[in-house]
């Protein structure tokens, strides 16, 4: 072989080294855009679900937003199905730009359905003295079912706070959740008034509650209650 021919034949291996490394960069530049496809699919339809779930709760939206993200997740399914079967030397600065605008209106999307969330996840939530719950049970006051209310309500309440986005019927529980505290805490305003109320805690201190806080009226919800033979003078 003369050193011409040598030569030529290592310009075709260097060719061909070289199309092999730009089919596998290519390659994996393909497999890339297709995860981040997949990642924008999944959370758009994430955020569709808060879209529809904010609205139906009568929150305020852009109208707009619901048919624009279920037209982007049709447009990038068909390009996911579509990315497979792309030649390598397709240039991928159009792929790349197409990507690049999607996110740019999944965050967009994400940012509006977080607030619209965090505005509604936000609202008052009624104040419920669960000392005072605590002291009622302890003075052997039947409360469990209040208790238990209470309990679940907050329970549901933390899950929703730590959920970024709402899921379908996640408004639902939070108005549940808010109602039913609202519900305990006129219970616990019906079975014990503010007044007798300080005067149960007052008697779990060491220091007792004063003699003078005693009235007919608290003697008489005392004994309403059954708990009156619980109570005695402590002289000093």
């Amino acid at each position: 072989m003369t050193l011409i021919e040598q030569v030529q034949r290592l310009r075709v291996a260097a060719v061909a080294a070289h199309d092999e490394d730009k089919i596998k960069r290519r390659t994996g530049e393909l497999a890339g855009q297709a995860e981040r496809v997949e990642t924008l699919i999944e959370t758009i339809q994430r955020l569709s679900r808060g879209v529809a779930e904010l609205r139906a709760a009568h929150v305020a939206l852009d109208t707009d937003l619901g048919p624009q993200a279920a037209q982007l997740a049709a447009d990038l399914h068909v390009l996911a199905e579509t990315l497979p079967s792309q030649d390598a030397d397709t240039p991928p600065q159009a792929l790349k730009a197409h990507v690049k605008a999607a996110d740019g209106f999944v965050k967009g999307l994400r940012e509006s359905v977080e607030q619209a969330w965090a505005a509604e996840r936000n609202r008052e939530v009624p104040v419920i003295n669960e000392d005072l719950v605590a002291t009622l049970s302890k003075s052997g006051i039947d409360v469990e079912e209040i208790r238990i209310m209470i309990e679940k309500a907050h329970g549901v309440l933390n899950v929703l706070k730590n959920r970024a986005v709402p899921d379908l019927g996640d408004v639902a529980r939070l108005a549940a959740a808010l109602e039913s505290l609202q519900a305990c805490g006129q219970q616990i305003s019906e079975l014990v008034d503010p007044v007798l109320g300080r005067v149960i805690t007052g008697a779990q201190e060491a220091t007792g509650t004063p003699l003078h806080s005693i009235t007919p009226e608290v003697l008489a919800g005392l004994s309403r209650l059954g708990i009156l033979d619980r109570f005695w003078v402590r002289l000093r």
